[in-house]
């Protein structure tokens, strides 16, 4: 799994924080949301990965009962969260963040691509592989700014850089990507 993000992300993410009424309620939540979001990021950018969790799951709690973030801060926050779980050590709630992120947002590939690495770590190579090729086959959905990691060179396919069917599903997934039509 990517082991920071970028200060552009957390920046894009703080600054996309988009209010769809200027009532009193969505304003106090947008306010709590956004403070959380903060503190998360920055626990999060610090390595402090239980308390960007402690944050993050507080602003996507508030979000899910009075929708004020927008696709893309919504994406990184549920992205961010998931990588705070699996970088913590608790796989399993990264999977599962992972797969809530899919099931709201079907076409953002870094769900796939970060489910990818959950599976590898929970040495599940067939569903690595499968949420892999997802991943790829979404790209053109990443975030402005955002670039797609190289499997070779995530810890968490380590394991698997000598196995012949990685490598045959990496190959395929380069031969796709080159015979995809330029955005």
């Amino acid at each position: 799994m990517k082991k920071a993000l970028s200060l552009i992300l957390v920046s894009l993410l703080l600054n996309q924080i988009s209010v769809y009424s200027q009532s009193e309620t969505i304003n106090k939540y947008e306010k709590e949301i956004k403070e959380n979001i903060s503190k998360g990021s920055v626990a999060y950018l610090k390595e402090d990965y239980k308390k960007a969790i402690k944050y993050y799951s507080k602003a996507l709690e508030l979000d899910n009962k009075q929708a004020i973030l927008n696709k893309t801060a919504w994406r990184v926050v549920v992205d961010n969260l998931g990588m705070s779980y699996g970088i913590s050590g608790n796989t399993i709630k990264a999977k599962e963040m992972f797969e809530f992120g899919i099931s709201k947002d079907s076409k953002y590939p870094m769900f796939y691509y970060n489910l990818a690495c959950a599976y590898a770590e929970l040495n599940d190579l067939v569903n690595s592989i499968i949420n892999l090729k997802l991943a790829f086959e979404y790209k053109e959905n990443m975030i402005s700014g955002e670039k797609m990691p190289d499997p070779n060179k995530d810890s968490s396919f380590s394991k698997y850089l000598n196995n012949d069917k990685f490598q045959n599903a990496l190959k395929e997934i380069d031969n796709q990507t080159l015979n995809s039509p330029p955005l």
